[in-house]
């Protein structure tokens, strides 16, 4: 597809790579032209680079086959926390892989759908619904992705890649429960340093999350909405922080940065960012749910405060406010890779995954670090250039570790950039109708806003310098699906 560069021992000259742009250009052109494919959709992905073989005539018994697997593949993406052009560039590759062209694929708030509909045959359409629970499992994203790379790679066919979809969902985690919540523990331990926790606040933070994580699973067990259950959890942990405060068991300023860290992990911050992203990348109607789901849990939260601001109206000036310590960088660099680590295990990510997400939380830290407190740039601008490094190293090294981006990004986030301290000043002012709320909740939106954007960013930086080295196309002989 694109120029040798054997002869300039792989570094392309500026020929060369006009060549190869030249080239690219043109393929896409071709590929929009052709109403009966969505390979354009790919380009930008991790997927341009393949090489799929010429469409062919699958039946309505094979294409059903197809389409189910991409479809349930494409559902369980969503569930373990994929971004949605992740889902969509999956299943267009994975249907192109097998031969299948005139196809429509659509990834909407609660389903995904696809249609085949070749010339002169009745138009075959499928839907399966996915839910609005925007989860995340760290190792099962692992090997999803893993089965999407073996479908594209060893042309593995559809019952088979079906049946193995089958054997990855069935799976146990890498972790325990309780292993998985003391990663969430040890998260939170490490939030609340930066909320300029003490020593013993650090200790007792992990304490009310495992209480207020428990007691939220207790509440789910029982089929109760999500959103009761957030306003419930809400008022547990800032009801129980309140009252080791007054029974002197934590200062004022312990008790607001052991409620803050712990806020922030029942916060949807994460769906803020996939928000983000979805807006930019042009999955409107996805962007939509997320934004109805992060209203009705800040709903919640509100709420939950609400049922204990009584016990907040004789608090001290510092049980109602905090803010993040300005630790020394290297410093900073340690409680964001313990922080990392932590989130990884909370979200069931596999053994193989923790360097590299200690490493991501370390990069977005320090990053983070340089610019808010070396060069003195305001906190959103600071969190957007640290997570569009951040999204750049992961698009660059996802493909070569055969890791998702996705499991990068995520503890990178959630060990350097989270804006938990000014969504907790925010939540509790409105609570007791303090002025000054609602420019702490616009700096925390636009905070997460800016992870992001910065995110998109950076993967799309990172993606492009990656297929720019890559070899030029990948792919293997054409096997017919079936």
């Amino acid at each position: 597809m694109y120029p040798d560069d054997a002869s300039t021992g792989g570094r392309l000259s500026v020929s060369a790579l006009r060549a190869r742009r030249r080239a690219r250009r043109e393929q896409l052109a071709r590929l929009r032209d052709n109403e009966s494919t969505l390979l354009d959709r790919l380009y930008g992905t991790e997927f341009e680079g393949y090489s799929f073989p010429p469409p062919r005539d699958v039946d309505e018994r094979t294409a059903v086959a197809c389409m189910r697997f991409a479809l349930r593949h494409g559902r369980e993406l969503f569930l373990a926390g994929a971004e949605t052009r992740a889902i969509e560039s999956a299943i267009v590759a994975v249907t192109a892989r097998w031969g299948m062209d005139h196809m429509t694929v659509d990834v909407t708030a609660r389903t995904v759908q696809a249609q085949y509909a070749p010339p002169g045959e009745r138009p075959l359409t499928m839907m399966m619904e996915t839910g609005s629970k925007d989860s995340r499992d760290l190792r099962q994203l692992d090997d999803l992705s893993a089965l999407t790379h073996r479908v594209l790679d060893e042309g593995l066919r559809p019952l088979d890649a079906d049946r193995e979809l089958t054997r990855i969902i069935s799976l146990k985690g890498y972790w325990p429960w309780w292993t998985k919540v003391l990663g969430g523990a040890l998260l939170a331990a490490m939030l609340c340093v930066l909320a300029s926790g003490t020593p013993k606040a650090a200790v007792v933070a992990p304490v009310v999350f495992l209480v207020g994580n428990r007691f939220g699973w207790a509440l789910s067990t029982s089929g109760l909405p999500s959103f009761y259950v957030t306003g419930l959890q809400t008022a547990t942990v800032i009801g129980l922080t309140m009252v080791l405060a007054d029974a002197h068991a934590l200062t004022g300023g312990e008790a607001a940065s052991v409620a803050a860290a712990n806020m922030v992990l029942l916060l949807p911050i994460l769906s803020v960012v996939s928000f983000a992203e979805d807006s930019i990348s042009g999955f409107r109607a996805m962007a939509a749910g997320r934004l109805i789901t992060v209203g009705m849990f800040l709903a919640a939260m509100v709420g939950g405060v609400s049922l204990v601001g009584f016990l907040l109206r004789d608090a001290d000036a510092d049980a109602r406010s905090t803010a993040f310590r300005a630790l020394p960088l290297v410093l900073s660099l340690v409680t964001s890779a313990v922080g990392a680590l932590g989130n990884a295990v909370f979200m069931g990510g596999p053994p193989r995954l923790l360097p590299w997400a200690m490493g991501a939380g370390v990069l977005a830290g320090l990053v983070n670090g340089l610019l808010h407190q070396e060069l003195g740039l305001a906190t959103p601008l600071a969190v957007l250039g640290a997570a569009a490094v951040l999204g750049a190293a992961a698009g660059a090294v996802a493909p070569v570790l055969r890791i998702p981006s996705r499991s990068l990004v995520v503890p990178g986030i959630a060990g350097a950039l989270l804006p938990g301290p000014d969504v907790y000043r925010s939540l509790l002012q409105y609570g007791l109708q303090v002025p000054g709320a609602g420019g702490y909740a616009v700096l925390a939106f636009v905070t997460t806003a800016a992870i992001g954007v910065g995110t998109v960013l950076g993967n799309h930086l990172g993606g492009a310098a990656q297929r720019r080295w890559a070899p030029a196309s990948r792919g293997s002989s054409a096997a017919r699906p079936g």
